[in-house]
């Protein structure tokens, strides 16, 4: 018997033979100790009580932050393939495939930006550290960028390929992007390793006086040096003293629209002359890749932090670190690969989503971490076609959906762990098809739940392999096609902190309590036998008892079944 520990959730799960994993990280051990049983049972933040109904404290009152979910740091070992093929649909995504000639350098501070060794060709308009660059020239272009300015941009006009060497290079703008590639050309940027890169934006006007950030998290962050980027430090979070946020008279009538949501308040809009006019904080019109082995950390304030308007690739031993202040976090216009390296995505003061895609959504290594809990419509990770998971740690805490596809979600591998406050953990507006890897789901209570695919509409739940815990109010049923059993349980109330286990095969105990309407529980391993029968025991004692289990799926439970 060997120990496998939900990431980030305070929740274990005991497996024995195929489909669990034997290692555990330091992150591992770190998330699981940091939470503690509130009073009554609950999991709220420093021991905080939830409130009953399977639903959890309203944002203000602890919101994501209460699950534990911390910023990776451990870098995986996921081993980087270059497509070396041109029939490949993926080969122009590859630095490699592209051959430069002498590369440029930009070299910024506080005062300006020195630029040397562009072709002929290249236009380069300059004020301070404000920098476009324009050329109309076909040949790969590659320019190294160092040095730090506190009011500087960089705007690229070429039509070539472009390869960004990233070489400890800070720039923050007060005018609006920091980077802005607007070239439809391939962009590749290449971090330099052990390099520690920052970008950040300029504030829009209509947005509040700045009053505080939390720290950025990560080492070398925008906050504190070397903080985890865990829950924010309370000390940090923005200061709203008097004058920052306006008190809201009840006796007089407002006008909504002169109002909006910041850091998840809502606050009053100043009256301003002119509107900011700007595209996010990294931002290309073409794809964009992003490799090497140094970190980029990004502020964003407005939009979005990191944008392609095109497809984005992500590729093994980067770290990137995105904080949104405002906009979203990640987002590519059309198609989104993960294939490894480190990702946070933090946008737990924004009201809107956190790592998005137009297109498909592919991830097959890495380490992701997204907090999106700004508003309603924070969901964590969403695609509007197919999301498909073959590897990799996926860690997502939300106040809507933590992971969302509107096609098919197919999961063939990896680490999957979902946490939604007021809505689905994983949610398809399609089929959702788990064939292998660890998947652990928790949403709401009723209606919502672990894992709903969009059964009123014909689509099914397919569980053929993997290891699978999903709770919440109620969940899409496993298809009957489904190749691999499992169990469900419906009970009238969940309690956290209590060990929930199944016939000796799994144990885990939920961070939360659901009481008003009752839990369902939903579990399937590949050690699950159709006709054996299986007991579920809280804290020892036994609880309900399957006589012969179905295939794919049997049912126990006194508590009331959703409608």
């Amino acid at each position: 018997m060997y120990r496998f520990r939900i990431l980030a959730m305070a929740l274990c799960l005991i497996g024995l033979g195929t489909g669990m994993s034997a290692q555990n990280t330091g992150a591992d051990r770190r998330q699981n100790t940091r939470m503690m049983p509130g009073p009554g049972g609950g999991m709220g933040p420093m021991g905080g009580m939830m409130p009953p109904g399977g639903g959890m404290m309203p944002f203000g009152g602890g919101g994501i932050d209460q699950f534990g979910v911390e910023f990776a740091k451990e870098m995986p070992q996921d081993k980087d393939v270059v497509v070396k093929s041109k029939a490949d649909t993926l080969y122009s995504y590859y630095v490699e495939n592209v051959k430069f000639g002498t590369m440029a350098k930009i070299v910024f501070s506080d005062n300006g930006a020195e630029v040397v060794g562009l072709p002929e060709d290249a236009k380069v308009e300059k004020e301070g550290a404000y920098l476009t660059i324009t050329s109309k020239s076909v040949a790969p272009l590659a320019i190294e960028l160092s040095g730090k300015t506190e009011d500087g941009a960089l705007v690229l006009n070429v039509d070539a390929p472009l390869k960004l060497l990233f070489n400890n290079v800070t720039v923050k703008s007060q005018r609006g992007d920091a980077i802005l590639s607007q070239g439809k050309s391939h962009v590749y940027a290449v971090l330099t390793e052990g390099s520690v890169n920052e970008l950040s934006d300029c504030r829009n006007p209509e947005m509040p006086p700045m009053m505080g950030f939390p720290p950025m998290g990560g080492p070398g962050g925008f906050g504190q040096p070397g903080a985890g980027g865990g829950r924010p430090d309370m000390g940090n979070r923005p200061d709203f003293r008097p004058g920052g946020m306006p008190s809201m008279n009840r006796d007089r009538e407002e006008n909504p629209e002169d109002y909006h949501v910041q850091y998840g308040i809502r606050m009053k809009k100043p009256m301003m002359k002119k509107k900011l006019k700007m595209d996010g904080t990294f931002v290309c019109t073409g794809p964009l890749t992003v490799s090497g082995k140094g970190s980029l950390q990004i502020q964003s304030n407005n939009k979005v932090g990191l944008k392609s308007k095109a497809s984005l690739m992500l590729r093994p031993g980067n770290e990137i670190t995105v904080r949104a202040l405002s906009g979203k976090g990640v987002n590519a216009k059309n198609e989104l690969y993960i294939y490894g390296g480190i990702l946070n995505v933090d946008c737990s003061f924004s009201a809107d989503k956190a790592l998005t895609c137009g297109r498909n959504m592919y991830i097959r290594g890495g380490h992701t971490v997204v907090k999106a809990g700004g508003g309603e419509s924070s969901e964590g990770v969403e695609s509007k076609f197919i999301m498909q998971i073959d590897g990799g740690v996926v860690e997502v805490a939300a106040q809507d959906d933590a992971i969302n596809a509107q096609g098919d979600l197919i999961i063939n591998g990896g680490k999957v762990v979902a946490y939604s406050t007021t809505n689905d953990a994983v949610d398809a507006n399609c089929n959702i098809v788990i064939n292998g890897g660890d998947v652990f789901a928790s949403g709401n209570g009723m209606p919502e739940g672990g894992l709903d695919c969009a059964d009123e509409e014909g689509y099914r739940l397919f569980i053929n392999g993997g290891t699978v815990v999903a709770v919440g109010g109620r969940h899409s049923m496993p298809d009957k096609q489904s190749r691999q059993p499992s169990i469900q349980w419906r009970l009238n109330n969940l309690e956290a902190d209590k060990e929930y286990a199944v016939g000796g095969i799994s144990s885990y105990k939920s961070p939360r309590t659901y009481q008003m309407g009752g839990a369902t529980l939903l579990f399937s391993s590949p050690e699950l036998q159709a006709g054996k029968p299986y007991t579920l025991t809280i804290d020892g004692a036994e609880a309900e008892r399957i006589e012969s289990l179905s295939a794919p799926l049997g049912t126990a439970g006194g508590g009331r079944w959703p409608m």
